[in-house]
């Protein structure tokens, strides 16, 4: 009786909230549909009913449009960051996954005789001392970081002219080893970049060719912490370890190290008890939800998964190309439905406009 009274409350607050929407649209007419450059300043009470209605709903139940046209007028609210919602999240993290002692395999937490056991398939590699040697003898995140960018590769990024601002940050995470030659919308630091084998054997031939376009890209981000997941799959290892020698051959000021299988697990169980329901999480959602734990502040940008920008103006699925997901491989409007709530929760912030 108690849950029937919940789901009640729940349906009652999403149609106030929608029945507000529809009234916010009708006030406005055609002119909801605004430029980056002039969003309309709402005031905190309609703020209160577009914010209740993405908390109290899921993502399944808007049409594409509507959706659109909710977070379009969300960008009119002002943020606040919530102390007190971003520690309960930060916990949460903490208990579940603990990245900063779980998330890279270390010396410390992955020794001699231990065996790995791969996350996306079934299948188990000894540790012996030659591998062992390969691994950092701590995480590299056992420090807290105050400001940190997490810089997804969305195409909304171009004309945002973010570069300066993500810059700014203390600590800068890439995915995918992007390129970094629109430097007004995506800035230049770089102080972690993960590497999906994908992207190795796509764009790089597998570094079983020539190796230096590969070490070109890499010089672009510096002295930098690369992240393979090595043991994800029995077909990343090898490859995992191809990328780490290439760095080392080259004398790049990279750094590599693995995501470690048992961490990628349980951070997948805790989505999943949430309800991102998909084959594999995002390399997006596992930084975001890494930063989350190790760091103070976490603003996200380029994390968009729609082909159009909020004004319905088309885009490309990536700032420098088109090239679309596996899919049904990650749940990408799910996940960004997760970042839409954590940020009006005040427990990140993430940006979606010009900066």
């Amino acid at each position: 009786m108690v849950r029937h009274w919940k789901v009640l409350l729940i349906l009652s607050t999403g149609l106030a909230s929608y029945l507000f929407y529809q009234n916010l649209q009708t006030q406005h007419g055609a002119g909801h549909l605004r430029s980056k450059k002039t969003k309309l300043i709402l005031p905190p009470e309609k703020c209160s009913h577009l914010k209740a209605l993405i908390l109290n709903s899921v993502m399944k139940i808007f049409k594409r449009k509507h959706f659109f046209e909710v977070v379009n007028a969300l960008q009119g609210c002002l943020w606040r960051e919530d102390p007190t919602e971003r520690n309960l999240l930060k916990e949460k993290f903490q208990k579940c996954c603990n990245a900063s002692y779980s998330m890279i395999v270390t010396q410390e937490n992955t020794p001699i005789g231990h065996t790995i056991h791969y996350d996306g398939q079934k299948g188990s590699k000894n540790v012996t001392a030659s591998l062992y040697s390969l691994f950092p003898k701590e995480s590299p995140f056992h420090k807290p970081i105050k400001r940190c960018a997490v810089v997804g590769n969305g195409g909304i990024l171009n004309n945002s002219f973010c570069g300066a601002e993500i810059d700014q940050a203390d600590f800068v995470f890439r995915l995918n080893l992007p390129p970094l030659n629109w430097t007004n919308d995506v800035g230049t630091k770089t102080d972690v970049v993960t590497a999906n084998p994908s992207i190795l054997v796509n764009k790089f031939s597998s570094l079983m060719e020539r190796r230096k376009p590969f070490s070109i890209r890499m010089k672009e981000y510096g002295p930098t912490l690369v992240i393979l997941p090595a043991f994800s799959y029995l077909r990343d290892t090898e490859i995992s370890l191809r990328a780490m020698y290439t760095i080392n051959d080259f004398d790049l000021n990279s750094r590599v190290v693995f995501f470690n299988p048992d961490y990628l697990k349980n951070l997948a169980d805790y989505w999943k008890h949430i309800g991102v329901k998909a084959p594999r999480l995002s390399s997006g959602l596992m930084l975001v939800s890494a930063a989350i734990e190790i760091c103070d502040e976490v603003t996200v940008y380029g994390f968009w998964p729609f082909s159009q920008d909020l004004d319905g103006v088309p885009i490309p699925h990536h700032y420098y190309d088109n090239v679309l997901p596996t899919p049904k491989f990650h749940a990408m409007p799910e996940e960004f439905y997760q970042y839409l709530q954590m940020h009006i929760l005040g427990s990140l912030r993430l940006n979606l406009g010009q900066c």
